[in-house]
């Protein structure tokens, strides 16, 4: 996975559509983060830059941490949140290309989910781009937290055509779009929703082991 690649990329498409918001916009719910208005998640992703930027924290960040990151910037207009983003992205993408723990790869899992949240909120279509690399990231890290786990499981992107097979013995078969998939994983969709996904065999037994951030509770649509 090309982290900063899929930085660079998802950080220009939001500082781009951030110059198109007006104040409605950026007051509005981001039902993903039900917690954050539009504006507010650009204060957490301008705060996670500067963090991770300056070594004030490792990934992944804590909610305790995000919080944070939102309330230090109240009352800063979005201008001021992405020019404090953009200063701090060089140092950023220096740690992104150089750090060889996975952990420096969160970064760009958590800006281009956020993306399609903002996306979701303002009624816009979903990015899909990089969706291939970012499943293949979270089901490799899945995969080994389901080593030697029953029922196995197999997941196919069909999109892309390409398949993941964790745990052992005969499983459910997950299938989707590489997009879909790791929305779900990422807490995107509810358990309702990963359910009525296209399966075969019974996914009841495992539904809870696949949302690695807590599944969303209300459906969401991107």
């Amino acid at each position: 996975m090309d982290s900063v690649l899929i930085y660079s990329e998802v950080q220009g498409r939001l500082l781009a559509l951030a110059d198109e918001l007006d104040a409605a916009a950026l007051d509005t719910t981001v039902p993903a983060c039900p917690a954050w208005t539009v504006r507010q998640t650009y204060a957490h992703l301008a705060g996670l830059c500067v963090d991770v930027a300056a070594g004030t924290f490792t990934p992944p960040a804590t909610d305790e941490v995000t919080a944070r990151q939102v309330a230090e910037r109240e009352g800063r207009d979005i201008a001021a949140l992405c020019d404090e983003w953009r200063a701090a992205t060089p140092a950023l993408l220096d740690l992104l290309g150089t750090e060889t723990r996975l952990r420096y790869r969160l970064p760009a899992v958590d800006v281009w989910t956020h993306e399609n949240d903002i996306h979701g909120a303002l009624g816009m279509a979903p990015a899909t781009g990089h969706a291939d690399a970012l499943l293949d990231f979270a089901l490799t890290g899945l995969g080994r937290a389901w080593a030697g786990r029953t029922p196995g499981l197999t997941v196919t992107a069909t999109d892309v055509d390409r398949s993941w097979t964790m745990g052992e013995g005969d499983g459910p078969h997950w299938r989707g779009t590489a997009f879909e998939l790791y929305r779900a994983l990422m807490g995107r969709r509810t358990p309702g929703q990963i359910a009525a996904m296209d399966w075969a065999g019974d996914p009841t037994p495992i539904l809870g082991a696949l949302s690695l951030l807590p599944a969303a509770e209300e459906p969401l649509g991107v």
